[in-house]
């Protein structure tokens, strides 16, 4: 069994996996839920991995430290079309894998964009083949992020462009995916050899839309979820990512879930 299988067994060991996104300070400042983020992370025991930037390993040690923590999931580039106002869609190298791997990480996660510059394109392609080949080096389980470059909120495009995008992922390399959501979202599921994580985007109007979505993204195949906004910006984020964990892993309705919060 090589390194990637065991910590991917880890991630799946209770099923299907709830993952928390933390690593928005990184593109997007420092928004509600992520401000004091050593302080704030202790309310995500519960998940089954936690996605960070590099330096907040550091800085959220004593949380990653516990035996029973949730898996260390590493970002190791920056998006362009996480910023607003950039528009050409290039992925910038933020750490190696080896950085990653020294700083504590179980995993690494690296998006790739598609849609902009011809050059941006390309550029994307060798960063991914990159970081892959880095991640076979070293037994660790590589994330793949594909995002529409029109943006992870509240994306109304087909399901044809986050198909694609996948399949061009899974093909250049990755162990798992992490995606947008949008109706007909059992295709990317199918169109791909490795399982799919559905991501929640942007902060819903009530909980209980939120809950629809990771619902929907189980009932069309995925395998977990990765939720950032939604849980760390929720009224009381321990208990969605309760109500979270019962719609993914136990088959709860988001409407029984969503009682209480």
């Amino acid at each position: 069994m090589s390194g990637k299988n065991i910590r991917l067994g880890k991630l799946f060991s209770k099923g299907r996996a709830v993952v928390v996104a933390l690593d928005h300070g990184g593109y997007m400042g420092p928004i509600p839920g992520v401000v004091d983020l050593p302080k704030e992370i202790k309310r995500y025991r519960g998940a089954d991995g936690i996605v960070v930037n590099p330096q907040m390993v550091k800085f959220c040690s004593d949380f990653f430290s516990h035996r029973e923590a949730p898996l260390c999931i590493v970002r190791v580039n920056w998006g362009s079309h996480y910023a607003q106002g950039f528009t050409k869609g290039y992925g910038e190298r933020m750490a190696s894998v080896k950085r990653a791997v020294a700083l504590g990480a179980d995993m690494v996660i690296c998006s790739f964009l598609l849609g902009g510059s011809e050059e941006a394109n390309v550029k994307n392609v060798t960063l991914l083949g990159e970081v892959y080949e880095e991640t076979e080096e070293l037994g660790v389980p590589l994330v793949g992020e594909f995002i529409p470059l029109t943006g992870i909120d509240r994306y109304e495009g087909g399901v044809d462009l986050i198909k694609t995008g996948n399949r061009i992922v899974s093909e250049i390399g990755a162990d798992l995916l992490k995606t947008v959501y949008a109706p007909g979202f059992r295709q990317v599921v199918e169109s791909v050899p490795i399982p799919v994580l559905g991501l929640g985007g942007a902060k819903t109007g009530k909980a209980i839309d939120a809950l629809e979505i990771a619902a929907s993204c189980i009932k069309d195949g995925a395998k977990g979820v990765v939720f950032g906004r939604n849980v760390f910006q929720a009224d009381s984020p321990e208990k969605f990512l309760d109500a979270l964990i019962s719609v993914v892993k136990e088959g709860v309705s988001p409407a029984q879930a969503a009682k209480g919060l």
